[in-house]
């Protein structure tokens, strides 16, 4: 039997950072479980019960004229065109009645960062980033297309990613 101990900085450790301790135990019998131990109830330990309990947030959609959930985590980035929202996953694009602002409000928590007036993307999704001139970033999702972020925007998501704030 093999312990691994992994030493995560978490930002949404309750807003102001901390160390987040996850130990992996492999058995040889029994069943699966998963042991939570914290000092206070925060959206962090929110998320790690949600993911573990499989209870996952899913938004309502449509696509092709068939109404669907979509869940939060499959979320690459959103885009609001003529005054329709719509997401975009790996398998594909779908219309919501969320706006953007309600999206970006709900889960900000979650990755979604404001990229532009009419943009929210995941960045927990992001495969790779490029400087772009007049500040910009380009970055190349999951799903391999590309997002603009806005020279508006950009200060914030490198700081973002550093972990400041």
């Amino acid at each position: 039997m093999e312990s691994i101990v992994y030493d995560t900085y978490s930002k949404k450790n309750g807003g102001a950072g901390g160390k987040l301790k996850i130990t992996l135990h492999q058995i040889e019998k029994g069943e699966d479980e998963v042991i939570v131990k914290y000092l206070e109830m925060n959206e962090l330990v929110e998320d790690i019960v949600r993911v573990a309990s499989g209870s996952e947030e899913k938004i309502p959609c449509s696509r092709d004229n068939t109404k669907c959930l979509v869940s939060v985590r499959d979320i690459l980035y959103a885009e609001s065109v003529d005054r329709a929202t719509f997401v975009y996953t790996k398998e594909g694009v779908y219309r919501t009645a969320y706006s953007l602002q309600r999206l970006e409000t709900a889960y900000i928590g979650r990755g979604f960062f404001r990229c532009s007036k009419s943009m929210l993307i995941c960045i927990y999704r992001i495969a790779a980033l490029k400087s772009e001139a007049g500040g910009r970033i380009d970055a190349t999702m999951e799903n391999g297309e590309h997002v603009i972020i806005s020279r508006k925007y950009a200060k914030a998501l490198r700081r973002e990613l550093k972990g400041e704030d």
